[in-house]
């Protein structure tokens, strides 16, 4: 056989593993439903069964798959008898069927050492051995002929449509099917790059937009101010009183400058108001595109749940129960690629639910249930881009005291942290790796490892899991997916000068606390909220990052997360703002990192990492300090900067306080030196202002008092005074005060600009 030969024969090899797997699947389906329903009458819905078997035996026939096309040939014979009603399947035979259906598998797998001798011979034992009558001879002829000719029409019809039976249309009338195409795996992650790029043209065309407006803007107030400065140099013209050739060439250059202003602005408005349109068309375009790549890439969730009702049937059966299984919304699409990820989260929970969930037969009946156990998967649209998927049994549920017990005796939890738990915080423990109830590791349980993975699997497509459940009655898992994972949105945060991107369905808030919110208890920050304590922590901590900049007196914006599991705050130097973007994947080299779940690529080409809220969660539990010294815990939360204003005169203190909180500071004040050193010792702010000459503590005395406490040391102090003599500046600066006003030449936009300059400018 020559290099041409083999390619073609191991692309029909490829095809046929594709058909197979489909004749299999339906043969799976067909025979289950009429195992689980015995008041169908096997002789009319055998059909399908048959003749997938047949289509089988022919196409491994086309290959020369001589073992595969043998045992087919029997199944075939069997399920022929039950068409002509000489044979009814009972649970010997569906278990023969079953069996069968196992070695064919193994067989397409290309499991050497494969033994169908024994298997054949229990098929022909199965078939009844009477002979056919002529007229009956006649009818079989005819019907076998009939597929066989529908079988050679397969190599012109598209795969997807089933071959016509003589007399079916009298049965169900005439049945037809779109023609379908098959998309390799390479060309389907090409269409899943296009789109994510087209995305993220989308919106950085917007961004350079929104740029070339901002750019007009300013061309116009550049416009307005040379007409201001033309009206004043014309003033200063008729001031002299005569000509000036320098005034003149000036008015002729700005009137110029306007001119060409002017019509750099219209012709970059008339630009702007054009591209605008474009985008307005383009972004539409690239919408309906991406929508169509996507209806490309999603599938029906049947791809994955129509192997579930064979894999139910064999778990119960090894366990000696009787368990019923209802799928409702199997034709709702998805993408492929989340389905490939949920896929072993669902394999685990149903799993779960037979193995620990159900009970058997005899514990049923004591318990007044039905001797078989129910299991249902009901998969709905949730809303515009996300899918439910709820699984559910009726067995003996979760009891939340065992599972808090378990998880005690495991080292998840202490004895202490459970107390404060309600039950649907208990059942929610069995998350937790290492959890397990079994006692004895089997192929299904007993590791401790199935649902904490069902956890992060889930959290990787930015999904959701939750449980509830009522023991001796119920359990019900519910998961929440994406459509698709074309786009995301995520709140963008600052955190030493690094943006990070926090996935935003994830967020609950974001806030500035008041100081008087945060305490420590037993050495952890918290946030008192919503009669909770919510453990607090600067993201920079959790993240190990090095400081930049020698405090972290800017971090002032808090992030209120809420999992599943738990509820927790970040503390970070900036807020970005929430944004749609398009997020990467690290690829294989880069999976196991920490604490990034992918990348993102903004509009400036900016890669920012994508923050992974699980081990955020996890980080949390190990994390006792906020990372920062309490003092400056009011500074760091509070959403102003707070000045401590110190003035015996009720009429300056009053101004200055308003001044300072026209500029967005927060203001205490303070009647003089002695009221203020007491109140900084139990209220710290971030800058003082005080007069010099007052009752019982002058300024001078105030600023050597906080200069020697060292909490109080490195408080900037700004003495404004009426006191203008050499002597008493000189004084000012030799006890430590940082700055020296004087009120006679007092200006409040000098004031401020010094306070800006030592603690920042107020929010």
């Amino acid at each position: 056989m020559d290099i041409q030969d083999e390619e073609f024969l191991a692309r029909l090899l490829a095809t046929f593993g594709e058909e197979a797997t489909d004749h299999i699947q339906a043969i799976i389906s067909g025979i289950l439903v009429l195992e689980q329903d015995s008041s169908r009458s096997q002789q009319a819905e055998i059909e399908p069964v048959y003749r997938a078997t047949h289509s089988l035996k022919g196409a491994a026939r086309a290959v020369g798959l001589k073992d595969i096309e043998t045992v087919c040939q029997h199944l075939e014979s069997v399920f022929s008898s039950v068409r002509k009603g000489d044979l009814i399947l009972t649970e010997k035979e569906f278990d023969l069927v079953h069996e069968t259906i196992s070695i064919l598998e193994s067989l397409l797998a290309g499991t050497k050492d494969v033994k169908i001798t024994p298997l054949i011979q229990k098929l022909k034992n199965t078939v009844s051995v009477q002979k056919p009558t002529a007229n009956e001879q006649v009818k079989s002829v005819f019907i076998e002929d009939s597929v066989r000719k529908n079988d050679t029409q397969t190599d012109i019809i598209p795969s997807d449509t089933e071959a016509e039976d003589p007399g079916s249309h009298q049965k169900a009338g005439l049945i037809t099917s779109s023609p379908k195409i098959k998309i390799s795996e390479e060309r389907l992650t090409s269409l899943y790059e296009t789109a994510d790029d087209l995305l993220s043209y989308r919106m950085a065309a917007g961004t350079h937009l929104s740029e070339l407006k901002t750019i007009s803007r300013t061309l116009q107030a550049w416009r307005w101010n040379l007409s201001r400065v033309e009206g004043d140099v014309a003033n200063l013209k008729r001031q002299h009183q005569g000509t000036s050739d320098v005034l003149d060439r000036i008015l002729l250059f700005i009137d110029t400058t306007r001119d060409i202003i002017g019509s750099c602005e219209s012709r970059l408005d008339a630009t702007i108001q054009m591209m605008a349109q474009d985008q307005s068309e383009m972004d539409s375009a690239i919408t309906q595109l991406i929508d169509s790549i996507r209806e490309v890439v999603l599938v029906p969730f049947s791809t994955l749940t129509d192997t579930y009702p064979r894999m139910v049937r064999d778990i119960a059966r090894d366990q000696g129960k009787k368990v019923s299984l209802m799928v409702n919304g199997s034709d709702i699409e998805i993408d492929r690629r989340i389905l490939d990820v949920i896929r072993d989260p669902m394999i685990h929970l149903i799993r779960n639910a037979v193995d620990h969930g159900i009970e058997p037969e005899d514990i049923r009946v004591k318990q007044g249930k039905p001797a078989e156990g129910k299991l249902s998967i009901d998969i709905i649209h949730n809303r515009a881009n996300q899918i439910s998927i709820t699984i559910t049994d009726d067995g003996k549920g979760i009891n939340p005291d065992t599972a808090s017990m378990v998880a005690v005796n495991k080292g998840i939890i202490d004895e202490k942290e459970v107390q404060a738990l309600n039950n649907r915080e208990k059942i929610r423990l069995i998350f937790q790796s290492g959890f397990t109830t079994s006692q004895k590791i089997s192929t299904l349980s007993g590791r401790g490892l199935g649902l904490a993975i069902v956890q992060e699997k889930i959290s990787q497509v930015g999904g959701i899991v939750d449980v509830e459940s009522v023991p001796g009655k119920i359990t019900r898992f519910s998961l929440t997916v994406p459509i698709t994972l074309a786009t995301f949105k995520g709140i963008l945060v600052y955190v030493e000068n690094r943006p990070f991107f926090l996935p935003l369905q994830e967020v609950e808030r974001v806030m500035i606390p008041d100081a008087s919110e945060i305490t420590t208890i037993e050495g952890r920050t918290v946030l008192h909220l919503d009669n909770q304590t919510i453990p607090v922590a600067m993201l920079s901590s959790l993240l190990g990052l090095s400081s930049v900049s020698s405090d972290n007196s800017d971090a002032r914006s808090l992030v209120l997360i809420r999992t599943p599991t738990r509820r927790f705050g970040v503390i970070v130097h900036q807020i970005g703002g929430a944004q749609e973007i398009v997020v990467r994947d690290l690829g294989p080299q880069l999976k196991d990192i920490r604490f990034v779940s992918g990348v993102a690529i903004l509009s400036n080409t900016q890669i920012v990492p994508v923050l992974h809220i699980e081990d955020l969660a996890e980080e949390m539990q190990g994390k006792t300090r906020l990372g920062v010294s309490v003092r400056d815990i009011s500074s760091l939360l509070s959403g102003r900067r707070k000045i401590m204003v110190v003035e015996d005169s009720i009429t300056s203190r009053m101004l200055l306080k308003n001044i300072l909180e026209g500029a967005g500071y927060e203001v205490e004040t303070a009647v003089d030196g002695l009221d203020a050193l007491t109140k900084l010792r139990t209220s710290p702010v971030d800058l003082v202002v005080s007069d010099v000459d007052m009752p019982r503590m002058n300024g001078f005395v105030l600023t050597e008092k906080i200069r020697a406490e060292k909490k109080l040391s490195d408080l900037p102090v700004i003495l404004v005074t009426s006191l203008d003599s050499r002597e008493d500046r000189e004084h000012g600066i030799t006890v430590g005060a940082n700055a020296y006003i004087i009120k006679s030449s007092f200006d409040q936009s000098n004031l401020l600009e010094v306070i800006t300059r030592l603690i920042g400018a107020g929010r």
